[in-house]
Protein backbone atom coordinates (compact mmCIF):
# COMPACT_ATOMS: atom_id res chain seq x y z
CA UNK A 1 0.00 0.00 0.00
CA UNK A 2 1.35 3.41 -1.14
CA UNK A 3 1.94 6.53 1.47
CA UNK A 4 -0.81 7.93 0.02
CA UNK A 5 -3.46 5.51 0.25
CA UNK A 6 -2.38 4.46 4.01
CA UNK A 7 -3.24 8.17 4.80
CA UNK A 8 -6.61 7.84 3.31
CA UNK A 9 -6.91 4.37 5.23
CA UNK A 10 -6.02 6.28 8.29
CA UNK A 11 -8.45 9.02 8.13
CA UNK A 12 -11.47 7.15 7.46
CA UNK A 13 -10.80 4.60 9.38
CA UNK A 14 -10.50 7.17 12.10
CA UNK A 15 -14.32 8.75 10.87
CA UNK A 16 -15.98 5.94 9.67
CA UNK A 17 -18.61 4.10 12.06
CA UNK A 18 -17.74 0.49 12.43
CA UNK A 19 -20.45 -1.58 10.56
CA UNK A 20 -20.07 -4.71 8.16
CA UNK A 21 -21.23 -2.91 5.40
CA UNK A 22 -18.36 -0.18 5.72
CA UNK A 23 -15.72 -3.06 6.21
CA UNK A 24 -14.33 -2.27 2.59
CA UNK A 25 -14.09 1.22 2.54
CA UNK A 26 -12.27 1.35 -0.55
CA UNK A 27 -14.45 2.16 -3.91
CA UNK A 28 -14.40 -1.34 -5.89
CA UNK A 29 -13.45 -0.79 -9.68
CA UNK A 30 -17.15 -0.59 -10.83
CA UNK A 31 -18.31 1.77 -7.74
CA UNK A 32 -15.39 4.07 -8.34
CA UNK A 33 -16.32 4.02 -12.19
CA UNK A 34 -19.17 6.08 -11.11
CA UNK A 35 -17.63 8.30 -9.55
CA UNK A 36 -16.19 11.61 -10.80
CA UNK A 37 -12.50 11.60 -12.09
CA UNK A 38 -11.44 13.59 -8.87
CA UNK A 39 -11.67 10.38 -6.99
CA UNK A 40 -10.02 7.85 -9.32
CA UNK A 41 -6.73 10.45 -9.06
CA UNK A 42 -7.19 11.08 -5.55
CA UNK A 43 -7.54 7.65 -4.61
CA UNK A 44 -4.55 6.73 -7.02
CA UNK A 45 -2.58 9.54 -6.50
CA UNK A 46 0.44 7.61 -5.71
CA UNK A 47 0.39 5.61 -8.60
CA UNK A 48 -0.18 8.08 -10.99
CA UNK A 49 1.29 11.21 -9.62
CA UNK A 50 0.43 13.05 -12.91
CA UNK A 51 -3.50 12.76 -12.95
CA UNK A 52 -3.54 14.17 -9.49
CA UNK A 53 -1.04 17.26 -10.43
CA UNK A 54 -3.96 18.16 -12.90
CA UNK A 55 -6.38 18.33 -10.05
CA UNK A 56 -4.57 19.59 -7.56
CA UNK A 57 -3.68 22.36 -9.63
CA UNK A 58 -7.37 22.45 -10.36
CA UNK A 59 -8.57 22.67 -6.82
CA UNK A 60 -5.85 23.78 -4.83
CA UNK A 61 -5.20 23.28 -1.43
CA UNK A 62 -8.70 21.45 -1.11
CA UNK A 63 -7.51 18.63 -3.42
CA UNK A 64 -5.67 17.48 -0.01
CA UNK A 65 -8.95 16.99 1.52
CA UNK A 66 -11.33 15.86 -1.98
CA UNK A 67 -11.21 11.79 -0.92
CA UNK A 68 -13.79 12.44 2.53
CA UNK A 69 -16.66 13.56 -0.82
CA UNK A 70 -14.98 10.94 -2.98
CA UNK A 71 -16.19 8.45 0.26
CA UNK A 72 -19.46 10.40 1.02
CA UNK A 73 -20.43 10.16 -2.74
CA UNK A 74 -19.93 6.45 -2.75
CA UNK A 75 -21.91 5.59 0.42
CA UNK A 76 -24.47 7.50 -0.77
CA UNK A 77 -24.33 5.02 -3.99
CA UNK A 78 -24.02 2.07 -1.68
CA UNK A 79 -26.95 3.05 0.65
CA UNK A 80 -29.37 2.93 -2.37
CA UNK A 81 -28.78 -0.43 -3.55
CA UNK A 82 -29.35 -1.77 0.34
CA UNK A 83 -32.29 -3.59 1.52
CA UNK A 84 -31.25 -3.91 5.29
CA UNK A 85 -32.51 -0.55 6.95
CA UNK A 86 -29.85 -1.43 9.34
CA UNK A 87 -26.96 -1.34 7.04
CA UNK A 88 -28.63 1.65 5.07
CA UNK A 89 -28.68 3.85 8.60
CA UNK A 90 -25.10 3.16 9.28
CA UNK A 91 -23.85 3.94 5.36
CA UNK A 92 -25.36 7.05 4.87
CA UNK A 93 -23.72 8.02 8.51
CA UNK A 94 -20.71 7.44 6.85
CA UNK A 95 -21.84 9.60 4.04
CA UNK A 96 -22.82 12.53 6.27
CA UNK A 97 -19.56 12.47 9.00
CA UNK A 98 -17.41 13.03 5.47
CA UNK A 99 -19.65 15.30 3.81
CA UNK A 100 -19.72 17.47 7.30
CA UNK A 101 -15.26 16.82 6.96
CA UNK A 102 -15.31 18.49 3.78
CA UNK A 103 -17.69 21.41 4.39
CA UNK A 104 -15.32 21.90 7.93
CA UNK A 105 -11.96 21.39 5.86
CA UNK A 106 -12.36 22.95 2.76
CA UNK A 107 -12.06 26.45 1.55
CA UNK A 108 -15.65 28.55 1.94
CA UNK A 109 -15.83 29.15 -2.16
CA UNK A 110 -14.45 25.71 -3.27
CA UNK A 111 -16.41 25.44 -6.35
CA UNK A 112 -17.38 22.11 -5.41
CA UNK A 113 -19.56 23.20 -2.04
CA UNK A 114 -22.55 24.32 -3.53
CA UNK A 115 -22.18 20.11 -4.93
CA UNK A 116 -21.56 18.80 -1.49
CA UNK A 117 -24.40 20.43 0.49
CA UNK A 118 -26.62 19.00 -2.67
CA UNK A 119 -25.38 15.55 -1.67
CA UNK A 120 -25.83 15.98 1.87
CA UNK A 121 -29.07 17.26 1.66
CA UNK A 122 -30.12 14.03 -0.81
CA UNK A 123 -28.53 11.79 2.24
CA UNK A 124 -30.43 13.62 5.15
CA UNK A 125 -33.89 12.88 2.82
CA UNK A 126 -32.80 9.55 2.50
CA UNK A 127 -32.51 9.38 6.54
CA UNK A 128 -36.36 10.66 6.35
CA UNK A 129 -34.77 14.00 7.93
CA UNK A 130 -36.28 15.88 5.73
CA UNK A 131 -36.51 19.59 7.10
CA UNK A 132 -32.86 19.19 7.19
CA UNK A 133 -32.19 18.33 3.83
CA UNK A 134 -34.75 21.24 3.01
CA UNK A 135 -32.03 23.58 4.43
CA UNK A 136 -29.32 22.07 2.89
CA UNK A 137 -30.96 21.85 -0.78
CA UNK A 138 -32.03 25.75 -0.08
CA UNK A 139 -28.56 26.33 0.80
CA UNK A 140 -26.81 24.84 -2.45
CA UNK A 141 -29.00 26.70 -5.05
CA UNK A 142 -28.43 29.49 -3.32
CA UNK A 143 -25.02 29.30 -4.08
CA UNK A 144 -25.43 27.96 -7.24
CA UNK A 145 -29.10 27.85 -9.07
CA UNK A 146 -27.62 25.73 -12.37
CA UNK A 147 -27.85 22.21 -10.07
CA UNK A 148 -30.68 20.67 -11.36
CA UNK A 149 -31.16 17.78 -8.96
CA UNK A 150 -31.23 19.79 -5.97
CA UNK A 151 -34.51 21.13 -7.34
CA UNK A 152 -35.99 17.62 -8.18
CA UNK A 153 -35.10 16.54 -4.77
CA UNK A 154 -36.48 19.81 -3.15
CA UNK A 155 -39.96 19.63 -5.27
CA UNK A 156 -40.23 16.00 -3.74
CA UNK A 157 -39.86 16.67 -0.56
CA UNK A 158 -42.93 19.66 -1.01
CA UNK A 159 -44.59 17.19 -2.44
CA UNK A 160 -44.35 14.78 -0.01
CA UNK A 161 -45.37 17.17 2.64
CA UNK A 162 -48.38 17.51 0.45
CA UNK A 163 -47.08 21.20 -0.39
CA UNK A 164 -47.60 20.84 -4.68
CA UNK A 165 -47.92 24.13 -5.24
CA UNK A 166 -44.57 24.61 -3.30
CA UNK A 167 -43.14 22.06 -6.07
CA UNK A 168 -44.09 23.39 -8.63
CA UNK A 169 -42.97 27.00 -7.81
CA UNK A 170 -39.34 24.74 -6.98
CA UNK A 171 -39.35 23.39 -10.33
CA UNK A 172 -40.46 26.43 -12.22
CA UNK A 173 -37.50 28.20 -10.69
CA UNK A 174 -35.23 25.23 -11.48
CA UNK A 175 -36.49 25.17 -14.89
CA UNK A 176 -35.58 28.95 -15.13
CA UNK A 177 -31.92 28.68 -14.59
CA UNK A 178 -31.77 25.29 -16.67
CA UNK A 179 -34.49 25.43 -19.63
CA UNK A 180 -33.23 22.11 -21.02
CA UNK A 181 -33.09 19.89 -18.00
CA UNK A 182 -35.14 16.73 -18.97
CA UNK A 183 -36.45 15.77 -15.21
CA UNK A 184 -37.46 19.46 -14.54
CA UNK A 185 -39.62 19.44 -17.55
CA UNK A 186 -40.80 16.12 -16.82
CA UNK A 187 -41.11 17.02 -13.11
CA UNK A 188 -42.66 20.73 -13.93
CA UNK A 189 -45.43 18.36 -16.41
CA UNK A 190 -46.23 16.59 -13.99
CA UNK A 191 -47.07 18.44 -11.24
CA UNK A 192 -49.64 20.40 -13.55
CA UNK A 193 -47.46 23.18 -14.90
CA UNK A 194 -48.62 24.32 -18.17
CA UNK A 195 -46.63 24.86 -21.46
CA UNK A 196 -44.42 26.80 -22.44
CA UNK A 197 -41.98 25.75 -20.30
CA UNK A 198 -41.20 29.09 -18.20
CA UNK A 199 -39.36 31.51 -19.63
CA UNK A 200 -35.15 31.22 -18.82
CA UNK A 201 -33.56 33.61 -16.65
CA UNK A 202 -31.92 36.35 -18.86
CA UNK A 203 -28.28 36.77 -18.10
CA UNK A 204 -27.32 40.54 -16.62
CA UNK A 205 -25.88 42.96 -19.50
CA UNK A 206 -22.67 44.23 -18.78
CA UNK A 207 -22.23 47.90 -19.57
CA UNK A 208 -20.16 48.38 -22.67
CA UNK A 209 -17.38 50.33 -22.26
CA UNK A 210 -17.15 51.43 -26.28
CA UNK A 211 -20.98 53.05 -26.01
CA UNK A 212 -20.11 56.94 -26.22
CA UNK A 213 -23.25 57.85 -23.71
CA UNK A 214 -20.80 55.76 -21.01
CA UNK A 215 -17.50 57.22 -21.33
CA UNK A 216 -16.65 60.20 -19.53
CA UNK A 217 -16.98 63.10 -21.66
CA UNK A 218 -13.38 65.09 -22.19
CA UNK A 219 -13.04 68.59 -20.60
CA UNK A 220 -14.29 71.32 -22.05
CA UNK A 221 -12.05 72.29 -25.22
CA UNK A 222 -10.06 69.71 -25.34
CA UNK A 223 -10.35 66.81 -28.28
CA UNK A 224 -10.86 63.55 -26.41
CA UNK A 225 -9.23 61.88 -30.02
CA UNK A 226 -6.22 63.83 -29.47
CA UNK A 227 -3.78 64.60 -26.21
CA UNK A 228 -4.09 67.89 -24.81
CA UNK A 229 -1.66 70.14 -25.43
CA UNK A 230 1.84 69.87 -24.60
CA UNK A 231 1.63 65.97 -23.72
CA UNK A 232 3.67 64.13 -26.14
CA UNK A 233 1.71 61.19 -28.57
CA UNK A 234 1.96 58.02 -27.76
CA UNK A 235 1.19 54.96 -29.76
CA UNK A 236 -1.33 52.76 -28.87
CA UNK A 237 -0.02 49.51 -27.39
CA UNK A 238 0.00 46.07 -29.29
CA UNK A 239 -2.22 44.36 -26.62
CA UNK A 240 -0.96 40.30 -26.85
CA UNK A 241 -4.45 37.85 -25.95
CA UNK A 242 -3.71 35.98 -22.22
CA UNK A 243 -3.20 32.61 -23.05
CA UNK A 244 -6.36 30.32 -21.44
CA UNK A 245 -4.94 27.87 -18.85
CA UNK A 246 -5.07 23.73 -19.20
CA UNK A 247 -8.88 23.28 -18.67
CA UNK A 248 -9.24 20.55 -15.78
CA UNK A 249 -10.32 17.15 -17.68
CA UNK A 250 -13.94 17.51 -18.81
CA UNK A 251 -16.94 15.01 -17.16
CA UNK A 252 -20.10 14.96 -16.51
CA UNK A 253 -23.01 16.53 -18.49
CA UNK A 254 -22.89 20.27 -19.89
CA UNK A 255 -24.98 20.91 -16.71
CA UNK A 256 -23.06 19.70 -14.15
CA UNK A 257 -19.49 18.83 -15.47
CA UNK A 258 -17.54 17.37 -12.06
CA UNK A 259 -20.22 15.15 -11.27
CA UNK A 260 -20.19 11.97 -14.04
CA UNK A 261 -23.49 9.91 -11.96
CA UNK A 262 -26.27 13.27 -11.52
CA UNK A 263 -28.71 13.39 -14.35
CA UNK A 264 -28.84 16.18 -16.51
Amino acid sequence: MTLSRLFVATCLAVLLPVAPALAEWTPSPAEMAALPAYCTAKFNEGANPEAAKVWRENMGINFTHIHHYCAGLNFVNRARGMASDKDKLGTLGAAMTNFDYILQYTQADFYLRPEVLMNRGIALSMLHRDGEAIGELLKSIELDPKQPRAYVTLADLYEKQKNRSKALDTVTAGLRHNPDTKSLQRRYTELGGKLPYPAPVQPAVAADSTDPAKLTPAPAGVNAAEPASGAPATATPTVTPAVDPAAAPKIGTPKNPYCRFCPD
